[in-house]
């Protein structure tokens, strides 16, 4: 008899620990649909999208890939609000456009290759321009995308790089010791760039190489970076410049990170090896309700999908995401299903988080559009 109850204790100790968390959020909603038609000479650039309030109302930035130009749409009227011009010669050219930041009323800050900072004013004339170099670094890229935006304080830009000059030769050494971001100061004598002392954190490939890719947000004097292949998000301090802490935030759904055993498989074999492998992706703070969000993308079996690899791997059929309060701990977890949402083209505003809904892989899917689902989380504070 007591051998009989010992087996149904360790059953019921066993089970207990399989069972999934419990989170004080256990629903999202969808509040309401915001929908901007568009003309057919405007393809939205997703890779960066900002939403901007102001005391004339609130707005939804999105760079024209048909032309060269920001696009500010009003979300009230859902009409075009201001066409900002983006040179490409000429005095005012911003050379090789990688992403944009609007600052402050007349006033964009847009990222360029090669590595560049330049501000320019809403009639697309170039203020000012600070190149960003580091021979150690090999720095090719920089870009303000929705991933990595610039960030500003007080007359202080922060900027991120996060990928390696050659990640198939470097050292894990090598690696951890990669600056990966840098911070842009105007003086009264002059402007200058340089690169911020902070070091990946250590065991980043004991399980084996993988991408150098991160996402961050801001709050305060926080920066919190995300990266795609780690759990740990790394918390920085501006004011200090340097690292205050790593934090484990895991996702119950992301378990395996691709692993690059060589260089690009030929082919479909790199994208499909991607797709059936997990990872972080865009993180966002909500300053409305002082929570972030942390994107995540869950592996797939591509046989289970009629699309091709890469037409998967573009628009993804399955997103998640979790809710994360001030201090980094998990409030919810929630998935995406069946195309639901766009990957990459998400952003917060006064009324909650904006997904876009308008993925190419949706039978509903429609050009002429934008689309994006406003999504409430139980147990937020919102407005209205």
């Amino acid at each position: 008899m007591r051998s009989i109850i010992l087996i149904i204790s360790l059953l019921v100790v066993f089970s207990s620990c399989e069972k999934k968390l419990t989170y004080s959020i256990t629903e999202k909603k969808i509040n309401e649909t915001l929908i901007i038609s568009i003309n057919s000479d405007f393809n939205p650039d997703i890779r960066r999208v900002q939403y901007i309030e102001s005391d004339s109302g609130e707005y939804l930035a999105i760079k024209n890939k048909s032309k060269p130009e920001i696009i500010l749409f009003d979300l009230q009227t859902k009409k075009i609000n201001y066409k900002i011009p983006l040179f490409t010669d000429g005095p005012n050219s911003i050379g090789n456009y990688s992403g944009f930041q609007i600052y402050k009323p007349d006033c964009v800050l847009i990222s360029s290759i090669p590595p560049k900072a330049f501000s320019i004013n809403f009639q697309g004339e170039v203020l000012a321009s600070t190149p960003i170099f580091d021979p150690e670094n090999k720095v090719n890229y920089v870009g303000s995308t929705n991933e990595t935006p610039f960030i500003l304080k007080d007359k202080e830009l922060w900027g991120a790089q996060p990928f390696y000059s050659n990640i198939f030769n470097i050292t894990e050494k090598e690696a951890i010791n990669t600056l990966s971001i840098f911070k842009i100061e105007a003086n009264k004598t002059d402007t200058v760039s340089r690169w911020i002392p902070i070091s990946r954190p250590p065991n980043i490939w004991s399980d084996g190489k993988k991408s150098a890719n991160f996402a961050w947000a801001n709050r305060y004097d926080s920066i919190i970076v995300a990266p795609f292949t780690d759990h740990r998000l790394w918390v920085i301090s501006k004011k200090g410049e340097g690292l205050v802490s790593y934090v484990n935030v895991k996702s119950e759904s992301v378990n395996s990170f691709r692993i690059i055993d060589g260089f690009p498989a030929p082919g479909d074999k790199g994208i499909i090896q991607d797709l059936e492998s997990d990872s972080y992706e865009n993180f966002i703070y909500d300053i409305y309700r002082d929570v972030f969000y942390r994107f995540f993308l869950p592996k797939i079996n591509v046989n289970d999908y009629n699309l091709g690899p890469r037409s998967i791997f573009s628009r993804r059929p399955m997103i998640g995401v979790m809710v994360l309060d001030k201090d980094l701990k998990i409030l919810g977890e929630f998935n995406f299903l069946n195309h639901g949402i766009e990957n990459r083209n998400y952003f917060v505003g006064k009324k909650g988080l904006y997904v876009s809904t308008n993925n190419p892989n949706r039978d509903d899917f429609d050009e002429n559009i934008l689309r994006y689902d406003i999504i409430r989380f139980e147990g937020l504070n919102y407005e209205d």
